[in-house]
């Protein structure tokens, strides 16, 4: 990514959420997740792709053609298991082990490199269920914004193209990710919240895509 590519993008992400990029924890890690009803619906939530070692250790990514995505044009996602967050019963394992490791204060939610540890430490088959497939990117702010409006490294992946990282071809592809009544994908603005930056609800409720400041989220 180039230097100016950057700054466009930094600038019209802040344009889209209301509030410059450099006022959000710069060395927080961010990620951007999809979830909801259609991962149940499709069983893709016990697709045993999610738990191959490869990919919870983050060796491999994780893709599957059916995550229902309405948007014209937006790339096939590509999923990081091993940041993706996956829901397990404390009961299936010994006494505060997954408290050790959940996300929330609540146990039972756990990130996909933990679910591996546990996975290897418990004998048998205990049950798991993905709760928030991370769309992979590299963990800061701009990359998962990126990640969740399918942007990439150039100006060419924007709908449409550009030849030019301007902050104008950027903010015009991203007219698909604010309008706030859309039924393919509709942006919920999520102010003065410090964990949750931006939230897209998409197809009637059937799926979201999250960009959560993964700090904040375990603290909570």
């Amino acid at each position: 990514m180039t230097a100016a590519w950057d700054t466009a993008l930094t600038h019209a992400f802040g344009q889209l959420l209301g509030r410059p990029l450099a006022d959000f924890a710069p060395a927080a890690t961010y990620g951007a997740f999809y979830g909801g009803n259609w991962l149940y619906e499709t069983e893709l939530h016990h697709h045993p792709g999610w738990v191959r070692r490869e990919a919870l250790s983050g060796q491999e990514t994780v893709s599957h053609p059916e995550v229902l995505i309405l948007l014209d044009g937006y790339a096939p996602l590509v999923f990081d298991a091993s940041r993706s967050l996956f829901e397990v019963d404390p009961a299936d394992f010994d006494e505060g082990l997954v408290a050790s490791v959940s996300v929330f204060a609540k146990p039972g939610i756990v990130r996909g490199a933990d679910l591996a540890v546990l996975l290897d430490k418990h004998p048998g088959e205990p049950g798991w269920t993905l709760w928030q497939a991370c769309i992979a990117s590299d963990g800061s702010l701009l990359g998962a914004l990126m990640a969740a409006t399918a942007i990439g490294d150039s100006p060419a992946t924007l709908i449409p193209p550009s030849a030019e990282p301007s902050e104008q071809a950027a903010l015009a592809h991203l007219e698909a990710f604010s309008d706030r009544r859309s039924d393919d994908l509709a942006y919920c603005p999520q102010p003065g919240n410090d964990a949750v930056i931006a939230m897209w609800e998409g197809a009637v409720d059937q799926y979201e895509i999250t960009v959560w400041n993964l700090d904040q989220l375990a603290a909570r």
